[in-house]
């Protein structure tokens, strides 16, 4: 059940009605205080005093970059710090940022190329926690004609469920949890075209007989739910790729992986995503979300005997 007002106490929405009083504040303090006056001290907490999830985000560099001296290691260690305050930042500046401002800081390079060619069909935007991920949904501002429904997991802490709702909602976004999503589609599917936006790195459920990748020189896990709405109901399927031009500016490129028609072998959709995904860590692997736990499932023992 998806939390909503009707789930929390009075205090409860006090103290939601507190926090975003508080982001909305904050994102109405000038680009240069939020990013460059707070920035900086925020990602000295984090990384020398905090050291938030150091041992974590090590152990995954080591495991990933097998060839990387330490060095190298500590100086992605500090660049995945930088990254997540200027997310943190990014994130609680969407409660005061208009959605002409919000098109500013990130500009999506080239949707009318995916337009012709989608031809305002249902689709799909694939993503992970790389870079700006919370400035995904500035996609809708480029897509009018869609309804942009963008997937997340509830947090079990309900003031903050409620709160990133919030913060999250603007013009053209549908917010719908992961576990209502091929309900919602099933409902909507031949009302107003829907663009279905999904993070699809985090850790799945593991089921038997689940499909692992070869990803990041180890047998990983990933969400297949995209795969599965694509080919049971021929959706295009975009990758939405990142890049940051400076603190708090970004530009994006949408790029297909399926074009809805296409036979495809089981696992291939995602096997596409997984060899973009991979390409872009390599390419700068700070910009990654490396405080996850990202491999706490273990491969098959057959797998695990293979050499990657």
């Amino acid at each position: 059940m998806a939390h909503g007002n009707q789930r929390l106490t009075y205090a409860q929405r006090a103290a939601v009605a507190v926090l975003w009083t508080f982001c909305r504040g904050f994102a109405l303090l000038p680009h240069f205080v939020r990013h460059y006056l707070f920035g900086y001290p925020l990602y000295v907490l984090l990384c020398y005093v905090l050291r938030y999830r150091r041992r974590v985000i090590m152990t995954n560099l080591r495991n990933s970059f097998p060839d990387k001296s330490e060095n190298d290691l500590l100086k992605i260690c500090r660049g995945t710090y930088r990254n997540l305050a200027e997310q943190i930042i990014n994130t609680l500046s969407k409660s005061g940022i208009s959605n002409e401002e919000l098109q500013r800081r990130m500009i999506v390079r080239a949707p009318e190329q995916v337009k012709n060619d989608t031809l305002g069909q249902n689709m799909i935007l694939v993503t992970a926690h790389y870079g700006p991920w919370e400035l995904g949904t500035v996609v809708s501002l480029s897509f009018t004609e869609h309804t942009c429904v963008g997937v997340y997991h509830e947090l079990n802490n309900v003031v903050f469920d409620e709160l990133f709702k919030r913060i999250r909602q603007h013009t053209n976004v549908e917010l719908v949890s992961m576990t209502r999503l091929m309900r919602h589609f099933i409902d909507n599917k031949d009302g107003r075209p829907m663009i279905l936006g999904l993070i699809s790195d985090q850790n799945p459920t593991i089921r038997p007989n689940f499909h692992w990748h070869k990803f990041l020189h180890q047998w990983t896990a990933f969400y297949n739910g995209a795969e599965l709405l694509a080919m049971k109901y021929g959706l295009p399927v975009y990758y939405f790729s990142p890049r940051r031009v400076k603190a708090g500016h970004y530009e994006a490129h949408l790029t297909c992986i399926y074009d809805g028609k296409e036979q495809v072998e089981v696992n291939e959709i995602t096997e596409r995503y997984v060899r973009i995904l991979e390409q872009e860590v390599i390419s700068e692997p700070e910009m990654w979300m490396w405080t996850h736990r990202r491999w706490k499932h273990t491969p098959p023992e057959e797998l695990r005997k293979q050499k990657i």
